[in-house]
């Protein structure tokens, strides 16, 4: 255990590095309480969702979970992991990261810090850089830009003289609910009461929320099913050819139901399920995460029609959100109302490596500009 300095109320704050899952499940329900003390907290942040991610993904991968503590009580943790990248010239470089970013699984990234003790920040940032320097460096993707702690990390690393970057690195967006008409106008477009009325006409069709594991568990393959085909109509692979991702899905069915946090929704003709969606609802809001439908009825919209009774419940149950998440795929701008975005802060432990990419980034920028302005030129 590393000893931080005090705080103004003179009890002593220490944080220690978890490197084990026995280590950090002996914290679960701790995790748990300081998450309920912890306002800007998504799901992403549970130690459900934690728990899951591990058991599918940690092949192969170190453990860096560092915690804060005021006395006995934990104040603040930073639940991260070592992430290989292959760099320039072929070379790995090892970074610390958020646990769930080396394969973009969590939308949203976040330290969890009580809400009481801001002071837990420093302490974690400072050890968080010295971790980071026994490595290529800190890198911190999908970290919403709302939160305060983003500011506030970026802040306290270059007060700490971290060699820093920071760009835009995803869009989010959001329906902020509350407008009542505006918002059932929103899930009543002519396009998708289009939809919903050729998918009646062709026989029985019900929306179910599934909350029963065995009932989740029944429905997976055929889950896993329609987004490889899906996918494969494209010509793309679904992440679903991995066995990795099918047991971090099931996982997180194990994880989470039992909470009430998960939302797996299904769209049935007939009995048969035509559309499904794998999502999350957490803090009075809803979490879009992964739709898929069966494209033998590719005609019908059944993924449209699946998002028009998601949006209906949302309202009718009087959420406060219905977020997106992360991606700009067009069809979500014809529902959202808000567009968020989400940071990457990059802290590099060489000075070379800071300024080769710092280089990199200003020459694409430039590009940009320039070919910004020849295509205005030219109109």
């Amino acid at each position: 255990m590393r000893e931080v300095p005090r705080d103004v109320s003179g009890s002593e704050l220490s944080v220690r590095c978890l490197e084990t899952w026995a280590e950090v499940a002996s914290l679960e329900q701790d995790w748990c309480d300081l998450v309920g003390r912890a306002s800007h907290c998504h799901v992403y942040q549970t130690y459900g969702w934690h728990a899951a991610w591990w058991r599918a993904f940690s092949a192969g991968r170190e453990l860096k979970v560092v915690a804060c503590f005021r006395g006995s009580r934990l104040i603040g943790l930073a639940p991260m992991v070592i992430e290989t990248r292959i760099g320039r010239l072929g070379r790995p470089k090892r970074w610390l990261c958020f646990l769930g970013a080396p394969n973009n699984a969590s939308d949203y990234a976040d330290l969890i810090i009580d809400d009481g003790a801001p002071e837990a920040l420093d302490s974690l940032v400072q050890e968080l850089l010295l971790l980071a320097s026994r490595y290529d460096g800190l890198r911190l993707s999908s970290f919403p830009a709302g939160s305060p702690h983003c500011a506030a990390v970026l802040r306290r690393l270059n007060e700490l003289g971290a060699k820093v970057i920071h760009q835009r690195h995803q869009r989010a967006l959001t329906r902020v609910l509350g407008d009542r008409d505006d918002d059932l106008r929103a899930a009543r477009k002519k396009s998708l009461n289009r939809h919903h009325n050729k998918l009646r006409k062709s026989g029985e069709l019900v929306f179910r929320q599934c909350v029963d594991d065995q009932e989740i568990h029944g429905y997976l393959d055929e889950f896993f099913r329609q987004h490889v085909g899906r996918w494969s109509r494209n010509g793309e692979d679904s992440q679903f050819e991995s066995e990795e991702q099918k047991a971090f899905y099931r996982a997180l069915v194990d994880e989470m139901s039992g909470q009430g946090w998960l939302r797996f929704d299904v769209l049935l003709l007939d009995g048969r399920p035509l559309a499904f969606h794998f999502g999350f609802e957490y803090r009075n809001r809803f979490f879009w995460y992964k739709p898929t439908f069966d494209t033998a009825w590719a005609g019908y919209s059944p993924g449209e029609v699946m998002l028009k009774f998601l949006l209906q419940d949302a309202i009718d149950r009087e959420l406060s959100e219905f977020d997106f998440t992360v991606g700009d795929e067009p069809y979500k701008y014809r529902f959202c109302n808000e567009i968020r975005e989400n940071r990457q802060i990059v802290a590099y432990s060489s000075a070379l490596d800071y300024w080769v990419s710092r280089g990199s980034l200003i020459c694409k920028r430039l590009k940009t500009h320039i070919r910004t302005r020849f295509g205005r030129g030219s109109g």
